[in-house]
């Protein structure tokens, strides 16, 4: 028995339901919706970005500007990305409805799981200091004269 194949005018119908779901449901979610697979559905979304690019030239390119001679000097950071820690940059992604698997949301993402951790370290030491402060007071009981 052959397999039923996708005519050109399906396809078409289908991106354009992805086209409008688009940002308002997640990829498994638009799967389910259109009863496809998740990967079916990533490629209906690639498909579309790429025809927008091929319809949208690209915007020209910003004049570089001239560095302030206040600004700090931008630091750049380059991550050696395992399988866990890729792992753990696709659930943060995940966690955010609607976020697209992109480098950019990674991004996002790793910045702001450090921030949030070292949020965590500041706050646990403001607390540790504030415990170990003096207050002021005698805490020793005055011994009272029977």
């Amino acid at each position: 028995m052959a397999k039923h194949q996708t005519t050109d005018p399906e396809i078409a119908a289908r991106r354009a339901r992805v086209a409008t779901m688009r940002g308002t449901m997640t990829n498994r979610a638009m799967a389910a919706a259109l009863g496809v697979g998740e990967s079916t559905v990533r490629r209906d979304l690639a498909a579309l970005d790429a025809e927008r690019a091929a319809v949208t030239p690209p915007p020209p390119p910003a004049p570089a500007a001239a560095p302030r001679h206040d600004a700090p000097p931008r630091r750049r950071l380059e991550l050696e990305v395992d399988d866990a820690l890729a792992d753990a940059l696709r659930t943060l992604v995940a966690a955010v409805p609607g976020a697209r698997h992109d480098l950019a949301n990674y991004r996002a993402a790793a910045r702001a799981a450090i921030r949030s951790v070292a949020d965590t370290i500041r706050e646990e030491q403001r607390h540790a200091a504030a415990m170990a402060a003096p207050t002021g007071r005698d805490h020793r009981r005055a011994r009272v004269a029977p």
